[in-house]
């Protein structure tokens, strides 16, 4: 890839991410918050559906 052509690239993916930027700067600190620790929840949510089940353990019953 041409040089060029690859500057040309970086700065529209620049422009891109500037414009997603400054729309995300347009949402109140309250909905961040709770976008924010909602996102921490699903990924908590997602780790512990992606492990193995636990094993349940086996009692022994004495008479």
């Amino acid at each position: 890839m041409l040089p060029s052509t690859y500057l040309s690239l970086h700065e529209a993916r620049a422009a891109e991410l500037r414009e997603e930027a400054a729309d995300y700067a347009l949402i109140p600190r309250d909905r961040r918050r709770i976008r924010r620790q909602v996102g921490l929840k699903l990924v908590e949510l997602g780790t512990r559906l992606a492990q193995p089940p636990a094993r349940p353990r086996h009692r022994t019953r004495i008479a």
